[in-house]
Formats: C-alpha cells, structure tokens, sequence
C-alpha cells in the first residue's frame, strides 16, 4: 500500500508546527506570520485524514470509526477541535486561536534577546535604594480554547500532530 502522498502531508503538517514553534519564541517582527503558518498546519492535518479517506475508503473508513472508539476523551476533543478549526479557519472568520502577552522582566542594566534582536534596558541603579527600574517588555502568545480550557496553540497542535502520525502508522501496521 502506497501512502506516500499521507507521508507527505504529515511531514508537511510538522513543518508548519516547527515555523509555528520558531515564530512564537520571538519577541519582534511580522506576527501574522504565526496565522499562516497555523493555517497551514491545520490545513495539512486535515488532508491526512482526507487523503486516507479517500485513497483507502474501503478499508480505511470502518477502520477509522474503530480509531476512534479506541480514543481517550482528551484525544477525542483535540481531534475535533482541530477539524473544526481548520473548518472555520477556511469557509468562515479564521482559525479561533487568541493572541496574549507574556511580560518578560529585564533588570536595568541587562538584555534580552532571542532571534529576533536583542532588548537592552537602560536606567539608574535604584534598585540599591528599593525602587524597581526593571523594563516589562511583552512577548505575544497564542493559545486556542479546548472544552473551555486554555492550551497553548503550538502545544494543542503538537498533540494533534502525534495523534495523526499514530493515527497513520496503526493504520498501515495493520494494512501492510
């Protein structure tokens, strides 16, 4: 059984994960980055499950519906999300995914730096009197809302990612 065309799109779903992953650690530069970047993951995810679908219907769709009695209630609600993301994502507003802040302290006299540049924050050394000079700069962040509980996006699409890859390599171990 030839599903190389699967193959490619998992690796191309983990592709996107890992430009997801680089853009969430940085501080600067084009932050829409990161919703094309997911667009396409999510887009590649679900054309696993598609192509399978469609490459294999006879054995592939009774196989799946047991696949997927076989998964935990938490897997379930990521599967489903990730679908339905992906739906509204194309035929509707966007992908659902909410944008935050993470404060990063840096001390008077210090930097930060990641790959995108480096901060330096500059001020009197107050903090020998008891006055806090430290700079609060604020790095984006983006989660998504799964059964009403906030994951991390690059996170929530990670366990997606594993779902599928075991999702791919179940079906063809018993469909040599």
């Amino acid at each position: 059984m030839d599903l190389s065309r699967v193959h490619k799109k998992v690796g191309e779903a983990q592709f996107f994960l890992e430009k997801m992953i680089q853009r969430e650690r940085r501080l600067f530069g084009d932050h829409v980055q990161f919703d094309y970047y997911m667009s396409a993951f999510l887009n590649a995810g679900r054309t696993v499950d598609y192509r399978l679908s469609h490459e294999q219907k006879a054995i592939y769709n009774p196989w799946r519906k047991a696949w997927n009695a076989s998964l935990k209630p938490e897997e379930k609600a990521i599967f489903k999300f990730m679908v339905d993301d992906r739906n509204v994502e194309v035929h509707e507003s966007g992908s659902s995914r909410s944008a935050g802040r993470e404060g990063i302290k840096v001390a008077a006299g210090s930097s930060y730096s990641d790959a995108s540049g480096t901060v330096q924050v500059f001020g009197s050394p107050s903090v020998l009197l008891g006055v806090d000079t430290a700079a609060v700069i604020q790095k984006p962040t983006y989660y998504v809302t799964i059964d009403g509980a906030n994951r991390g996006a690059t996170e929530a699409c990670a366990a997606y990612l594993v779902l599928l890859q075991r999702m791919v390599a179940q079906f063809e171990a018993g469909h040599p």
